[in-house]
């Protein structure tokens, strides 16, 4: 592109067009002094020149055309809608979305001409831990001496892991997190990239323990904040440990180690008066369960809780690796959302065979089976645990197949989910999770202009090319705020309103 024009007299200007994307348009003009003699002109008729002063110094309405595209979203029924152009308000809300033969608005302010690209909604990861993301980053491209360590690090240094963290999700097109693990720390990390205008992707936080869900929220559950782009939602709890180093909790002995059955990490009770204490003041919970028997007792302790705390609870239960298959019919009851990460069954494959053996792999990361229950899929990779790339895990969410194309034909194939599916749990499914459907998640008329130009159509491509898809630019709330031709686009004005 060619060089970016500032903004006429005050008026929004989006990050990324040109002179020739510019309409151009009698809406504003420059303010012109008043006249000399004004001093000299009655009391009202000075405060009538100055009101129109105002009204002209205001900043106009300005809407953006984004047209000639390949846009793809998911619709109110869980399908797909394709069109061909939006039309975004000034506050970066979605104001129409145009379907091939609509008639597009005769002047524009602004005109992006997406050149028959494809435009996707930005992919929301529902499962990272943000600043151990950037902290990750930072020490593999850091020297041994140079690296900010996240147990002693200043503030400065989380800001830099979070800008570095920035960099990556969006980069893989990825512009809303639910963050699992959020410390007073973190969170103070994150309101000073809000305060400074640099906080470019969104937030959906869950407080690390009830303490610091206390310090953090409060009474509850804090306000979206920067126009949608952080809110405390809850707190994330813990229920056991991981598979790989066999601290899942199984309902029978590891297969390669006869004498454990892993460890609950909190136990029956415990769990229980933790949720109970945030459910008490509305803030959402999502409980880490791995193991069978750690997700049979999260899924206790909710229909426990459930006729307590009524309302629209939208309980989480994060990985929901490995469930008794007589067990998958409850995450259809109350609302439950599976938050699960598709690169972790990839990854993990060799080992879950190995430690939970061939006769119980029927309930590992069963994705079709829960979504059969009606409970919700919000799909995420568990940053910095596995690379927060959404293509990939949408490729082994539709083939249960590795990068190497292996195991030949998909592993428990039976669980496999549709490109759509897929491509809801990464997107309005996340939003859904995290109590912001509406506000952003999809590509719909009052929802945040968050969206993608990708190099492919990710719905026609074959899963070795999913896995390759670039993403061109990346906008969030009608803005640029990345683009593959330049360096990320940060900082104030280029990234908020």
């Amino acid at each position: 592109m060619g060089k970016k024009i500032l903004p006429l007299w005050g008026r929004w200007q989006p990050a990324g067009l040109t002179e020739g994307d510019r309409v151009t348009t009698l809406a504003t003009r420059p303010n012109p002094p008043p006249p000399r003699s004004a001093r000299h002109l009655p009391q009202g008729g000075r405060i009538w020149l100055s009101l129109v002063a105002l009204l002209l110094s205001a900043p106009a309405l300005a809407d953006t055309l984004v047209d000639n595209v390949e846009g793809i979203t998911i619709d109110d029924t869980g399908g797909l809608d394709r069109f061909t152009g939006l039309v975004i308000a000034a506050d970066g809300r979605i104001k129409q979305v145009l379907h091939r033969g609509d008639k597009r608005p005769g002047r524009p302010d602004y005109l992006i001409d997406g050149k028959g690209r494809v435009l996707l909604p930005g992919m929301i990861d529902s499962h990272v831990h943000l600043t151990k993301l950037g902290f990750a980053v930072l020490s593999r491209d850091s020297s041994a001496t140079g690296s900010p360590v996240e147990t002693r690090a200043r503030p400065e240094d989380r800001d830099l892991a979070l800008a570095t963290a920035q960099d990556l999700l969006l980069a893989r097109g990825v512009t809303a997190v639910a963050d699992m693990g959020t410390t007073i720390e973190d969170w103070q990390a994150f309101r000073r990239a809000g305060d400074h205008g640099r906080l470019r992707l969104r937030i959906m936080a869950y407080a690390a323990g009830t303490e610091a869900m206390e310090l953090i929220g409060g009474p509850g559950p804090s306000p979206w904040l920067y126009d949608d782009r952080l809110r405390l939602n809850g707190v994330k709890l813990v229920a056991d440990g991981a598979l790989g180093s066999r601290g899942a909790s199984l309902k029978a002995p590891y297969a390669d180690a006869p004498g454990s059955r892993g460890r609950r990490i909190t136990a029956d009770i415990p769990l229980k008066n933790l949720m109970s204490r945030a459910a008490i003041d509305k803030f959402q919970v999502a409980v880490h369960a791995i193991g069978d028997e750690a997700n049979a007792a999260v899924l206790t302790a909710i229909s426990d809780l459930a006729p307590t705390y009524g309302g629209d609870r939208r309980w989480r239960i994060e990985h929901a690796q490995h469930i008794d298959p007589g067990d998958v019919a409850r995450f259809g009851q109350h609302g439950i959302i599976a938050s699960m990460q598709p690169g972790h069954q990839t990854t993990d494959r060799t080992m879950a065979e190995a430690r939970l053996g061939q006769g119980r792999l029927a309930g590992a990361y069963a994705w079709k089976s829960v979504q059969a229950t009606g409970a919700k899929l919000a799909f995420g990779s568990d940053a910095p645990a596995e690379l927060p790339d959404p293509w990939a895990g949408w490729a082994a969410a539709i083939t249960r197949q590795g990068p190497d194309g292996q195991p030949f034909g998909g592993w428990q194939v039976q669980e496999r989910v549709t490109r759509e599916e897929a491509l809801a749990a990464y997107t309005a499914n996340g939003a859904y999770a995290g109590f912001a459907e509406g506000r952003f998640g999809r590509l719909v008329k009052g929802e945040r202009a968050d969206f993608l130009f990708v190099d492919r159509d990710p719905l026609l491509a074959s899963p070795s090319e999913l896995r390759e898809t670039k993403v061109l630019q990346v906008y969030v709330n009608g803005r640029l705020v990345r683009d593959q031709k330049s360096s990320p686009t940060g900082g104030g004005g280029s990234a908020q309103r």
